[in-house]
């Protein structure tokens, strides 16, 4: 009996652990699942969190013209950099706690994008 009230205890310890974790949106680069539809923003005052080391939403999808603003929610100091091949280069300084990046999408195109102080990070914008 106790052998099976410490497996019982030991899985929903792991439950609650694994629950916790996507509740405070942990991921793992290699098993995080594609997005089946992407989020749309039309119009103006579109934003972009950072928080738990991520770009939320991402990908997002607007249209040409709408700007976009970034807001750092986490402790550490995160950028915005686009990467090689982007339409337009997005470049902004670092962002401390509260701080924010907007920046004004004239160009269609996939803008992907990264924090060049945390390279997991990546984010993604479509331009129609």
């Amino acid at each position: 009996m106790l052998k099976h009230s410490r497996l019982v205890f030991c899985t929903a310890c792991i439950v609650i652990v694994i629950l916790t974790c996507m509740a405070a949106g942990c991921t793992s680069p290699q098993t995080t699942p594609a997005t089946a539809a992407s989020p749309t923003a039309t119009g103006e005052g579109n934003t972009i969190a950072i928080k738990n080391f991520a770009f939320v939403p991402t990908p997002l999808t607007v249209k040409s013209g709408t700007a976009i603003t970034w807001t750092n929610q986490d402790s550490a100091p995160h950028t915005i950099v686009s990467d090689t091949g982007s339409p337009v280069p997005i470049v902004s300084d670092s962002l401390s706690t509260g701080a924010s990046f907007t920046f004004t999408f004239t160009q269609p195109g996939t803008y992907t994008y990264h924090c060049s102080i945390h390279p997991s990070m990546k984010g993604t914008i479509v331009v129609q």
